[in-house]
């Protein structure tokens, strides 16, 4: 029962080959996806500001001169 044989060693190469195969068969399939697209934020307009002494802050322009 617990003698070597070559039946024993063939069937336990054959039983490692197989897992060996299997994670190699897992790991490839989860490396092929492609990462995840990160979803961003459209950028905010953009505004020209000036500096208001009397409020000591800066303000925006009026919206003439306002990006579109």
């Amino acid at each position: 029962m617990f003698g070597f044989s070559l039946t024993k060693l063939l069937v336990l190469a054959v039983i490692v080959g197989g897992v060996l195969l299997l994670f190699r068969f897992i790991g490839q399939r989860t490396a092929v996806q492609p990462p995840a697209k990160k979803q961003t934020k459209p950028e905010p307009k953009a505004f020209d500001t000036e500096y208001d002494a009397e409020s000591d802050t800066f303000v925006v322009r009026k919206e003439k001169n306002q990006d579109k």
